[in-house]
């Protein structure tokens, strides 16, 4: 399978008035990028790593292969429009797709996923923990035309196209910690104390 990191979202409620872009992917968090931790998460357990980004594709480009959303869907589509990118270029029949501002997901991510979809014989497979976690999802690169159809026809909400296309949840402990993801300072500041912790 291919490992697809999203990284090409604004990051509005990171950024500071009259300051520069802040790139939430390139935020740094115990001394390394968050693209580097999550690069390191998928690099053994996927054949390629792909970074979803819509600026600094320079610097994305030294943790993967980089494309950018596909300009023929629109614009401002949200993720889904990186996951459609990706389908339709992907070399493998599975992707597995992960949000580059989680910090903490679970070792047997991929592999639950991976055993869920093959189960159930369904095309997508995504975590829960307490509530959904849409944007962790493994699906088949079949769902490519499926995805192109619910964005042009105005689609955006990924939880939507997932059960339009029998997607199967996966659950996980509701640990607090678990899926922990970075939208703003203060969460960068807390995801830096669970990270502290988890190795002590």
């Amino acid at each position: 399978m291919t490992g697809l990191i999203l990284a090409g979202g604004q990051a509005r409620r990171m950024q500071l008035p009259g300051r520069p872009l802040v790139d939430k992917g390139l935020v740094e968090i115990g001394g390394e990028p968050l693209v580097a931790r999550m690069r390191r998460y998928l690099e053994p357990r996927v054949t390629q790593v792909w970074v979803n980004a819509n600026r600094e594709l320079d610097v994305y480009a030294r943790y993967g292969r980089v494309l950018v959303d596909d300009p023929a869907l629109g614009e401002n589509l949200g993720p889904l429009a990186g996951v459609a990118s990706a389908l339709a270029q992907i070399e493998t029949p599975w992707l597995v797709v992960a949000p580059v501002d989680v910090v903490l997901l679970p070792d047997d991510l991929i592999e639950r996923l991976a055993k869920a979809v093959l189960e159930a014989q369904a095309p997508i497979a995504y975590a829960c923990a307490g509530g959904p976690q849409p944007l962790c999802m493994l699906l088949h690169r079949d769902m490519y035309s499926s995805l192109c159809d619910f964005l042009r026809m105005g689609g955006r909400k990924v939880q939507q196209w997932q059960q339009l296309n029998q997607a199967v949840a996966v659950e996980f402990s509701p640990d607090a910690n678990v899926f922990f993801n970075v939208n703003t300072r203060d969460d960068l500041c807390a995801a830096q104390q669970l990270l502290s912790a988890t190795k002590t």
